[in-house]
């Protein structure tokens, strides 16, 4: 059982998750879009849908921990960075948009990944 940082497991589970998200026929527009309000993981598209994806990653099986982390002031950061995305990316204009929660979780005993994936996770959110 190799021992794996948080940031190394966090990349892993990017990684897995956009394999996913691949072989589900979506196309990866954008990964670690970073702005001073935050950042978004993954930000994918699929038949004229914009999704912003947050991808969660642990090497314990608890979805439910998992999901608590995507708090409402995660969802704000979240919803601000989108909007950022969209205002410096025009040519996304005329989509629809999407706010997406995966959930990866390493199993330690064979060094495997599932996915959990929960389309249309959140409604975007613009806080106080």
């Amino acid at each position: 059982m190799v021992q794996i940082s948080k940031q190394d497991l966090a990349r892993m589970g990017e990684n897995v998750a956009a394999s996913y998200l691949v072989t589900d026929g979506y196309s990866v527009v954008c990964r670690n879009f970073r702005v001073k309000q935050g950042e978004i993981d993954l930000i994918v598209e699929k038949n004229q849908q914009l999704i912003f994806v947050e991808v969660k990653t642990r090497s314990y099986h608890s979805i439910v921990s998992a999901l608590a982390n995507v708090n409402y002031r995660k969802q704000v950061h979240i919803t601000r960075v989108a909007l950022e995305y969209c205002r410096q990316n025009p040519q996304f204009d005329n989509y629809n948009t999407r706010f997406d929660v995966i959930i990866v979780l390493r199993d330690k005993r064979n060094d495997s990944f599932s996915v959990k994936h929960f389309s249309d996770a959140f409604l975007p959110v613009l806080g106080d």
